[in-house]
């Protein structure tokens, strides 16, 4: 049964700082993403958002998502290459590394604690050997079954072996954990500021990030569980489970519907225009309406089509 409204775990007086970087620009073939395509759009315009989680309460700092490696057409685990290359599918037109930027505004990357995957698809993932081998990464359920070990010693593998070596890998247990909004839920911190939520579809181990950015106001972070995809249906060459993706995506529509939590998709790039990126923060969304400005922004390109259609 989808949950029809959501009980937040009680403050506990900790929140977390968050900050989103924009490391990609990449246009994305459209009937790979949603079914059916819209006629008048061929390709999609996509963001790639990374967050930088930080928590004064325990002193750490947590990555989600890298965005793409540099270099990732000639990089990227053989698998991939013939996807990358092929621009009738995917170009991607900007990526900017997350490292870099960090390093730029005086974060050495030696004080991040933890990377946290959304999901092992490349545009998520980005490098993590340049992260010293005290930065953990953090994984959903199955992942390391599924994906480990990576290229080159899997020759078959999607993900590349130079991200775990040297570097514990953390498998999130969600047994026993609570259920926020019908998801189930770890205490990152065990302080209430940084909750990880199993959303499985897109990905068996699809993790998703809901941050306490106030005592009364949340950012739901995503990987690629887009809510639009409730208007215009999944694409499932996409999506390993597609009744889970479908399911996931009924849930965050409650999310969605709050005035309290802020949704952001790591591809959403209809938010470029609403949002304030690093080194500023996030925390005062509410107050500068963000989640009002950007509330299925998604569909205005769409009216615009259909309406040079009519």
């Amino acid at each position: 049964m989808m949950p029809t409204e959501i009980q937040f775990p009680p403050y506990q007086g900790h929140s977390v700082k968050v900050s989103v970087i924009n490391a990609a620009k990449s246009y994305m073939r459209a009937a790979l993403l949603v079914a059916p395509a819209p006629s008048d759009h061929d390709h999609l315009e996509l963001a790639g958002y990374s967050f930088l989680i930080e928590s004064q309460h325990r002193d750490q700092k947590v990555i989600f998502d890298l965005a793409f490696m540099k270099d990732v057409k000639n990089r990227a685990p053989p698998a991939l290459r013939p996807f990358l290359s092929n621009k009738e599918l995917i170009n991607i037109e900007e990526s900017t590394q997350v490292d870099t930027v960090l390093a730029d505004h005086g974060i050495d990357l030696s004080n991040i604690d933890s990377i946290v995957w959304s999901h092992a698809h490349i545009d998520h993932t980005g490098d993590p050997s340049i992260f010293p081998p005290t930065t953990e990464l953090v994984v959903g359920p199955g992942f390391k079954k599924a994906y480990m070990p990576g290229f080159p010693t899997n020759r078959q593998s999607i993900v590349l072996d130079s991200a775990f070596q040297g570097r514990h890998v953390r498998e999130i247990d969600f047994r026993g954990s609570i259920s926020i909004g019908g998801f189930r839920a770890m205490d990152f911190f065990s302080d209430g500021s940084l909750w990880l939520l199993e959303t499985p579809g897109h990905t068996e181990h699809h993790l998703s990030a809901l941050c306490r950015t106030t005592e009364d106001s949340f950012v739901l972070m995503g990987g690629d569980q887009d809510e639009s995809c409730a208007f215009y249906g999944l694409a499932p060459a996409m999506q390993e489970d597609l009744g889970k993706a479908q399911e996931t995506i009924e849930k965050l529509k409650v999310f969605d519907g709050r005035d309290d939590v802020l949704i952001v998709i790591a591809h959403d790039a209809t938010l470029l225009d609403v949002m304030e990126f690093f080194p500023k923060d996030m925390n005062n969304w509410k107050g500068k309406r963000w989640a009002d400005r950007g509330r299925w922004r998604f569909l205005e390109d769409f009216m615009k089509a259909e309406g040079r259609m009519s």
